[in-house]
């Protein structure tokens, strides 16, 4: 499969930072290749995945510059957001197939009854064809509703309502009826990055950490393959991803 050229330009991060009035909604994460396993949804082999050089410079030099973390991350939400937003419509509709004929002879996705999965914005992996794929083989489907500075899952089908947040971001009805999210078995978590041991570059909001840190599901990071980037200098409150799954296969870490 052919892949677009894409353009890095700063852009804004989806979260506010504190004290900013500003925000432009968003969830809730060098393209190097993949150090983790590699698994074929087709064939169901394991191998190293071919490295990809696009970008790969850019992003660490602009990873090693930034001596402040807060920095690094902010500008390469920004790099990550733009070259997302590059990719057509119908390139990541084409891209969410993929994704599932790579996923569906995952055991633990073939085993979870109960899977949370999100509403996407603008132009996040979309995980609606993955959803659908788990409903019609009898798992149940729940999404996050934020409340706060935390997350509320709530069950949610193509066709029920939803309302958005001051940013855009589409969530369940806050009358759906509400999971607790610790009996949740599997979450398809949206990012703006992954790194190389499975670290999650979100959009700033802590959302997801939060929850991660109080809940025992398997994280599954979805996204496209130009996600996967280098590591970054963690911080204590960094919860870290089981997988990664994009168009290219499905990364597992140790």
């Amino acid at each position: 499969m052919q892949y677009p050229e894409v353009t890095s330009a700063t852009v804004e991060q989806a979260w506010p930072e504190p004290g900013s009035l500003k925000s432009r909604g968003g969830h809730h994460l060098e393209p190097q290749g993949f150090k983790g396993l590699f698994v074929s949804g087709t064939a169901g082999h394991f191998f190293s995945a071919p490295l990809s050089p696009r970008s790969s410079a850019y992003h660490a030099s602009l990873m090693t510059s930034a001596s402040d973390t807060a920095l690094q991350k902010r500008a390469l939400r920004g790099h990550l957001r733009s070259d997302r937003d590059a990719l057509s419509k119908a390139y990541r509709a084409d891209c969410a197939k993929h994704a599932l004929q790579h996923l569906v002879t995952w055991q633990p996705w073939a085993a979870a009854t109960l899977i949370g999965s999100y509403l996407p914005h603008e132009s996040e992996f979309d995980p609606t064809l993955l959803a659908q794929a788990a409903r019609d083989r009898g798992a149940d489907i729940v999404c996050p509703r934020a409340n706060g500075k935390s997350m509320s899952f709530h069950r949610w089908q193509a066709g029920d309502d939803a309302e958005a947040t001051i940013g855009g971001v589409l969530q369940p009805l806050a009358a759906a009826p509400v999971v607790d999210a610790a009996a949740i078995d599997l979450f398809l978590t949206p990012l703006l990055g992954c790194g190389d041991s499975g670290m999650r570059l979100g959009y700033g909001g802590g959302f997801y950490d939060r929850l991660f840190a109080q809940v025992g599901g398997l994280r599954l990071g979805v996204g496209f393959a130009l996600q996967r980037v280098s590591d970054w200098e963690s911080e204590a409150h960094d919860q870290r991803l089981a997988g990664f799954l994009s168009e290219e296969g499905l990364t597992l870490f140790d």
